[in-house]
């Protein structure tokens, strides 16, 4: 509340002021104290404590004279045929009328004993039946609110299984539902086809680098270009031995124009297995760009659609787009498409964890389920964007394994699963 300073040692001195409204904030304190203190004195305590303790003793104070109350309600019923009306007051003048005729009744007066002794066991019993009274009242309330959730589950039941027959009607009414297995047949071998294809692909990428294959073609083109014009000379020069040898008659020539033209044929040879090696290598080339497109149109379509019902309650209002490696490259909003490297970290990771999401909930759908397993995948996001993802790694983990790694035990504390601590002395 006031300038304060710390010696650091060395003569450094660090000065800490208060900011300019702490001067308020002290005065409304001092007046709220005092407003206290007025009160304690108005009610005749010395502490919040101490006032505490007397309204806890005035409330249970209230409590006992109701339940005194309550008893002596129920012991004072009515009995016809002595007369006697029900409750405290009607006893009290009963027993004020019987005073002025005690003395010509005496000969008359019941068992004094035996009534107390059947008041005692009529109020244990009371008492008892009281105690089995709370005890039902109590369980009929944890019934009650067990019922409630069971209650708003089953309503929700019962309409999901109206739209679901409605909808199922709808879906029989229409002319192709007759051939919907023979097609969904169809979609799992097509399926299963594309996943063929793709580990064909994934496999061929792996066993063939694109660079090197690319690198090679153009060593090929290379060779070709340099044989075509070794070929194109070599003819050049045939035909000026042709001509020196028609011209010049039996002079030597015609063993270097055998020469030559042996020479070119060897390089027509060569020309022809470099242009097949090369053709071989395009189409290579063009096989892998081939999976490459139809791995891409086959997955990343699905991913994207799966992973918009994520991103609509993260980002609403936008898509995803991806490259045909199955990168995550860019999100559209509002027409406008936003590179990932230009958006925030803490997006980049949601986008990420979603885009994951996305791919075990297709290969859970496939038959092939697999583990999500995420490592402190939330360190940039803000409070209202974490509270969202955390609600939607839950939801996910209804459906497959979620293994989360983490050090912020604070951010998932409220998270139900099963957590292993480790050691960190270890």
């Amino acid at each position: 509340m006031r300038e304060t300073q710390i010696g650091l040692g060395g003569g450094s001195t660090l000065i800490i002021r208060p900011p300019a409204l702490s001067g308020s904030a002290e005065a409304e304190v001092a007046r709220l104290s005092a407003k206290q203190q007025s009160m304690f004195t108005e009610f005749g305590v010395s502490s919040l404590i101490a006032a505490r303790a007397r309204n806890d003793a005035a409330r249970e104070a209230a409590a006992e004279t109701r339940s005194l109350q309550t008893r002596i309600e129920a012991i004072t019923q009515s009995d016809a045929a002595i007369g006697l009306a029900a409750g405290a007051e009607a006893l009290k003048l009963f027993v004020a009328d019987l005073e002025g005729t005690k003395e010509e009744d005496a000969a008359e007066l019941p068992d004094i004993e035996a009534i107390k002794r059947a008041a005692d066991a009529a109020e244990t019993e009371l008492a008892r039946a009281e105690g089995l009274q709370e005890s039902a009242i109590d369980g009929l309330r944890d019934l009650e609110e067990q019922d409630k959730p069971l209650a708003a589950a089953e309503a929700g039941a019962v309409s999901d299984l109206q739209n679901a027959r409605s909808q199922l009607a709808a879906i029989e009414t229409r002319g192709d539902f007759s051939g919907l297995a023979a097609a969904l047949d169809d979609a799992r071998k097509s399926a299963a086809e594309a996943a063929i294809n793709l580990e064909n692909a994934e496999r061929n990428a792996l066993a063939h680098d694109v660079a090197d294959i690319e690198r090679r073609i153009k060593t090929i083109d290379a060779r070709s270009s340099a044989a075509s014009e070794a070929k194109r000379k070599l003819e050049t020069e045939i035909a000026r031995l042709e001509g020196t040898v028609e011209s010049e008659g039996g002079k030597g020539l015609a063993e270097q124009a055998a020469f030559a033209a042996e020479e070119a044929e060897a390089a027509n040879r060569h020309l022809e297995r470099v242009t097949q090696e090369a053709e071989t290598l395009k189409l290579l080339r063009e096989t892998l760009d081939a999976a490459r497109t139809e791995t891409s149109r086959t997955y990343v379509g699905p991913v994207a659609r799966r992973a918009r019902r994520h991103i609509e309650r993260l980002l609403p209002g936008c898509d995803l787009s991806f490259s045909d490696d199955l990168a995550l490259e860019s999100i559209v909003r509002g027409g406008v498409s936003e590179g990932c490297a230009n958006l925030s970290r803490g997006t980049q990771e949601q986008l990420a964890v979603l885009t994951r999401l996305a791919f075990a909930d297709m290969l859970l759908e496939q038959g092939r389920p697999v583990s999500l397993i995420l490592d402190d995948p939330l360190v940039y996001s803000d409070d209202a964007r974490l509270d969202i993802m955390i609600d939607v790694i839950a939801e996910a983990a209804k459906r497959m394994q979620v293994i989360l790694l983490t050090c912020r035990d604070r951010a998932f504390r409220h998270v139900e699963g099963q957590r292993i601590v480790l050691d960190g002395g270890r």
